[in-house]
This record gives structure tokens, sequence and C-alpha cells, in this order.
């Protein structure tokens, strides 16, 4: 599915126009290949085949639900950071895999603040694990198993993490060593 020039042209009108002027051209140019890429996936059967997306829509206790996407901020250094987030759609004959969570990092002088939507969780059933520069979440929950491995932007004391879980968003506060 393609749009034509005069769709196309309102499109990035529309999109200018919900963005702001802060992502270049040819980002939007990204974006759009994306998603015409995963559009010419979903209908030619390159993700998955017309079958099983009909036993999944008559049958949906049987599947996983699909979640995919991605977040768009601007950096420090003015550039756009594109993130995505979600599980795929997994090839045939692959292990059933977990949520990744939507995450923000945030340097606030000596502190260091990671934010991730974890929605359905409960506090005992995530586990954080920081080793060096590297914090890894992880959710122990049949029906939403997330997991994220974040790299941090630099050491932390680990013995004054501190977690907080509200409304299903974990934030977690690191000191920097």
């Amino acid at each position: 599915m393609s749009w034509d020039d005069r769709d196309d042209d309102e499109a990035r009108k529309r999109l200018r126009k919900w963005f702001g002027d802060f992502l270049p051209d040819d980002v939007f140019r990204q974006i759009e290949e994306m998603m015409n890429r995963m559009m010419n996936e979903m209908n030619d059967g390159t993700l998955f085949d017309k079958d099983t997306f009909e036993d999944m829509l008559r049958n949906p206790e049987n599947t996983n639900p699909f979640v995919f996407g991605f977040s768009i901020k601007v950096g420090p250094d003015g550039k756009p950071i594109i993130q995505r987030f979600g599980n795929p759609p997994l090839d045939e004959g692959a292990e059933a895999q977990s949520l990744e969570p939507l995450v923000d990092v945030v340097e606030e002088g000596d502190e260091i603040i990671v934010v991730a939507e974890v929605p359905g969780v409960e506090r005992d059933e995530i586990k954080v694990r920081i080793k060096g520069t590297t914090l890894t979440i992880h959710a122990d929950n049949p029906n939403r198993p997330y997991h994220k491995v974040i790299e941090l932007p630099s050491k932390v004391a680990k013995e004054e993490a501190k977690s907080a879980i509200r409304n299903g968003v974990l934030e977690i506060r690191l000191r920097k060593a």
C-alpha cells in the first residue's frame, strides 16, 4: 500500500504539523518506507499468512498480543532519536518472546532516572539488575513477560538505587558513581 503524490504531500503536511519542525525530511522518508514495508509484508503474507491471521482473529485466547511501535524524541544534540518497542511477530518455529517496554533514560544532575512502561505487572513480578553500565528490567508475568536491557550513560551506585511502580509505570532512580 502506498500513497499517491497528492496524498503523500498532504500526509507529510499533517505529520509536519503534528511533529513540528524538529524532524528532517529524511526521517519522514524513513518512517514512510518502514510503514510501507510493514504494510506490504502484511498484505503479501510475508509477516504471516492469511489463514494464520484469520485464525488469530477467531481464536485470540491462543495468541499473544502483537504490540509494536516506536517513539521519536529530540536528543541533547538536537537530532531525533527513534526508539522501537513491543514484540514484533516471530518467525515460524521461534520461541515465544517477551514484550519490550517503552523506556526513557533521563539525566538530572548527579542522578539517572529510568522510566519504563510495564502495564499489567505487579511490583513483586519485576526484577531489576545493574551490572556496570547495563540495567536489565525483567518481569515474570505469564501474560506480560517484559524484558529490556538498557545501556546507562554512566556507572551508578547500585546499592543506592530506588524504584517505584505506579499505574504500570516503573521509575528507577540511580545515583551516578
